[in-house]
């Protein structure tokens, strides 16, 4: 399979993706549970990718980038008709782990072949998640047509054995496409991957930043129902835009910290969000809400890519994937905190006091960001792998 391949298979197993996580809280109140036993479902998820990731990193950097994608393709099918079939929050996490060992397995081999190709990670990542935005905005229509011609909880059925087929699909396109060509062995396969002391400062501050994420993006379809009273049709509305504008951007979001320099990228994103989660706390209208959203969506693209392209920046390709897999753990342990704070704060305190935490937080860690992201902008690839061995 050459690069420019997986278009189709993530286009397929992409399908699902925006209106799973805006029908899952809606889905799960219908099954007769609470906005916090949804958040607690979003926290066991970052506790099993912990697991998961300590394992599947290293493997990814033991086989072919074509074994690996293709193993997550057959993850996401399994996922998917799961879904169709949970009828219990206990098989809705089980669909939801393997969904989540899919995700690890693509981005590792995603990230490999970035690496392999010497091309730079913002960019090229932003690349891949544009092929994976047009598959979710055929989602939602598929999503649109389904749920108009059945009852909610069948639809839901119907819609995740349609994307169980899709999958299934890619799966058999990726098995009959001729293999990604091996990557280089190096000396540097079988020893052990080490953070450097720049890496392990980036971990941390990504460990906080996720907090303060997962405890806003948690309550943010809930937040759409209590406050503005929206219907599945508004809350739809309301990712439109973002839909149909970041297929056209993504790559050229990743590009800013790739042509900016990292650190100023991150701080400058981080202050946008924050400004932004005030804006979505206090917006008297559905409409402003989505273009604030929009905006705030965008800003935080780009402070992901970058702190993914601080990270990665020095790492050899034969320990990427295993040093990937490190740092997303930081996600996951800030998610699995940050999603069960959320939920209780908007059941406890309000609706808008986690969107209120989340601006007053961000701009408390940039001085952190400051001190623990280093300064510069990308080394060429030689530099990088002697540096990380000095």
């Amino acid at each position: 399979m050459k690069y420019k391949q997986l278009s189709i298979p993530l286009m397929l197993i992409s399908l699902p993706g925006i209106f799973l996580w805006v029908l899952l809280p809606i889905y799960i109140r219908e099954l007769g549970y609470s906005t916090f036993q949804y958040s607690l479902t979003v926290s066991i998820l970052s506790f099993t990718q912990i697991i998961l990731k300590l394992v599947l990193g290293r493997v990814s950097d033991r086989y072919s980038r074509h074994r690996i994608i293709l193993c997550a393709l057959i993850c996401y099918t399994a996922a998917y008709f799961i879904y169709a079939a949970a009828n219990t929050l206990s098989i809705l996490v089980s669909a939801i782990v393997v969904h989540g060992a899919a995700g690890i397995l693509l981005t590792m081999a995603l990230i490999g072949l970035i690496s392999d190709s010497n091309q730079k990670l913002g960019q090229q990542m932003g690349a891949f998640d544009s092929k994976q935005q047009l598959g979710r905005l055929a989602g939602v229509g598929i999503c649109y047509l389904v749920l108009s011609s059945f009852e909610f909880v069948q639809g839901w059925s119907v819609l995740f054995l349609i994307c169980g087929a899709g999958s299934l699909l890619a799966c058999i396109y990726t098995l009959k496409s001729p293999e990604i060509r091996p990557k280089e062995m190096t000396n540097h396969k079988k020893e052990k991957t080490r953070l450097s002391i720049s890496q392990r400062k980036i971990w941390c501050f990504n460990v906080s930043i996720s907090v303060v994420s997962a405890m806003s993006g948690v309550i943010f379809i809930p937040y759409m129902q209590k406050v503005y009273g929206a219907s599945i049709e508004l809350i739809t509305i309301v990712f439109l835009v973002p839909m149909l504008i970041f297929p056209l951007v993504s790559s050229k979001l990743g590009r800013v910290g790739d042509q900016r320099g990292y650190r100023k990228t991150i701080l400058m994103a981080m202050a946008v969000c924050s400004m932004g989660a005030l804006g979505l706390a206090f917006s008297p209208s559905l409409l402003l809400f989505a273009i604030i959203c929009t905006v705030r969506d965008l800003f935080s693209s780009i402070q992901a890519y970058a702190l993914d392209g601080v990270f990665i920046k020095g790492t050899l390709q034969a320990h990427v994937g295993d040093a990937f897999g490190k740092f997303s753990i930081s996600n996951n342990l800030g998610g699995m905190a940050g999603a069960a704070l959320g939920g209780y704060l908007f059941d406890s305190f309000g609706p808008n006091v986690p969107y209120i935490v989340f601006a007053v937080m961000m701009l408390l860690l940039l001085p952190l960001g400051l001190y623990l992201i280093p300064p510069g902008k990308e080394q060429n690839r030689q530099e990088r792998q002697v540096s990380s061995f000095l």
